[in-house]
């Protein structure tokens, strides 16, 4: 089975009968690619291919690129906080307590420990993000969490490589070593950034002179290529230099396009990486070790779950933290990137233990497109259950009357809204769901209640039909149309406003009557309560007529 052609031809056939029968119960394509990995490097004993593996490195490569153009130097800094500060927290921590495990339950050699730590605190760029892409999610706060995570252990995968070579090195001193990174790092930083801003928009403008649709894609697959090759050849990995690249091109007009022309490269290339991933899983040795494995793949799951949620908490709400953390739990690609270097480099565990982490991780990225899906109903779930002690009874629910405004979320944008009709003397209840914002507000004084108003037994209980008036003060797009439906359901002549500038979310909202999207946090609460069917005075007070 050395004919690459015919190990392609054999992959992409399963692969497509698979993901059509899968695709029937919702499945999504990660897993059937990862099935023919399996069933194919099991059949044919092929546990992985050198060919192949190049082809599918490249998946990897190009999904790095289009998420450089979503993120040029501008919004990279305007993200700061969630790249450098979650992300270098939750590689510390994270690294910190599986070394601590290893040192302490496997006795595991210091160096060798500190790289498989360091590997496992890493997720799946490729499985995240490109189910955040898909689903329309980056703009979320976890979404936007996640993101800044994730593009901090890119980057951090080059000085854990650096770090396999340091270890492995008996011949250049680390010094010398050391230099020559950050030699080398001057030099792609010249070339990407420097050069390829003057350069590059030039070119672009030549080629798309020509009016060729296939020049335009061939320059951009010759620009992505080529800084893959040049960070990989200075001693970096293609993914890096995939990354600047993108950011380069997102300076420029030609992004949206750009994007658009190599989607169907990136899916295509993605899904033989993770045929790749499916090949290093024995089916047998799963079989014999499947209770070892899946004890190991909860272990890895529910300890950077934990770890990642106290992190986020400390600086968001509890159903972003938990988000966040759920979607971020796998281990991910560039974990075997560095265990395949560490082996090559004799830093690797014992043989068997080896595989069984391997695995393990492996059923960590395949678990996650369904937690994904079933991500808003695990946190409901696991979010209500924490905060029963903060509900209050259903008897002591106060009731609505015909005089006040309703402000369902009550997190920062609420209690803008709420400050704005105190001022004007316009008496509200804000409902909140998480119970970190409701006893925060609870302990100012705020007149709050906690709640679910997506609930209809909730709505009808405070009697939010005689509200004057709804307004949703929330982000999460799902959550606001449920709750949209269900006020609309329990209420029908209630108004009801929402704070969004999302187009498509906007025309949904449209059909159950409701309005009007307004980008500015401020500008949203003074607009909307002016907007309200309120006395005339009112608007005066707030000055937003």
């Amino acid at each position: 089975m050395e004919n690459i052609l015919t190990i392609i031809l054999i992959c992409a056939a399963l692969s497509l009968i698979l993901n059509v029968v899968l695709k029937k119960f919702q499945v999504e394509p990660v897993i059937g690619y990862i099935l023919t990995g399996m069933a194919v490097g099991f059949a044919f004993d092929l546990e992985h291919n050198a060919s192949l593996g190049m082809i599918a490195e490249f998946g990897i490569v190009f999904l790095m690129f289009t998420i450089g153009l979503e993120f040029s130097p501008q919004k990279l800094r305007s993200m700061k906080k969630e790249v450098f500060l979650y992300g270098s927290l939750q590689m510390t921590v994270t690294a910190a307590a599986f070394f601590a495990i290893g040192h302490w339950g496997f006795s595991i050699e210091p160096a060798v420990n500190l790289i498989v730590s360091l590997a496992l605190a890493l997720s799946s760029t490729a499985i995240v993000l490109n189910l955040l892409t898909k689903n329309r999610k980056l703009g979320n706060r976890y979404g936007r969490n996640s993101v800044g995570v994730l593009l901090f252990q890119d980057i951090a995968v080059i000085p854990l490589l650096l770090m396999v070579s340091i270890f492995a090195s008996t011949q250049e001193s680390v010094p010398e070593l050391l230099l020559d990174v950050l030699i080398d790092g001057v030099i792609v930083f010249v070339l990407l950034f420097v050069g390829a801003r003057f350069v590059t928009p030039y070119l672009m403008e030549q080629v798309i002179g020509t009016r060729s649709n296939e020049l335009f894609v061939g320059a951009i697959l010759l620009f992505v290529i080529g800084a893959a090759q040049l960070a990989h050849t200075l001693g970096f990995s293609y993914s890096l230099g995939a990354f600047l690249a993108g950011m380069v091109i997102a300076e420029t007009h030609y992004k949206h396009q750009v994007e658009a022309d190599l989607t169907p490269f990136r899916d295509l290339l993605l899904g033989v990486f993770f045929i790749t991933v499916g090949m290093q899983v024995n089916p047998l040795f799963a079989l014999n070790n499947l209770i070892t494995i899946i004890a190991v793949m909860l272990a890895l799951l529910t300890a950077k779950t934990l770890i990642l949620f106290a992190l986020m908490r400390i600086f968001n709400s509890t159903r972003a933290s938990l988000k966040t953390a759920l979607l971020l739990s796998q281990c991910g690609e560039f974990s075997f990137v560095i265990f395949e270097t560490a082996q090559a480099n004799n830093l690797f565990m014992d043989p068997e233990l080896g595989q069984i982490l391997v695995m393990a991780i492996v059923f960590t990225m395949m678990l996650t497109p369904f937690l994904f899906r079933f991500l808003d109903p695990i946190t409901d779930t696991l979010v209500r259950t924490q905060a029963q002690l903060a509900k209050p009874d259903e008897a002591s629910l106060p009731e609505i009357d015909a005089e006040q405004i309703v402000i369902c979320g009550f997190g920062s944008l609420g209690q803008r809204v709420g400050a704005h009709l105190k001022a004007a003397d316009v008496p509200y209840t804000g409902i909140e769901h998480d119970s970190y914002s409701f006893r925060r507000a609870r302990d100012q004084g705020q007149p709050v209640v906690f709640g679910n108003a997506g609930r209809r037994q909730f709505l009808e209980g405070i009697k939010i039909d005689q509200a004057k008036a709804v307004i949703i003060a929330m982000s999460n797009e799902q959550r606001i149309l449920l709750m949209a439906q269900s006020i609309r359901q329990t209420a029908p002549d209630v108004p009801i406003m929402v704070c969004t500038s999302n187009d498509r979310l906007r025309d949904e909202l449209i059909q159950f009557g409701v309005s009007q999207p307004i980008d500015n946090m401020d500008q949203i609460a003074a607009a909307l309560v002016a907007s309200l069917p309120l006395q005339a005075q009112v608007a005066d007070e707030l000055s937003v007529k």
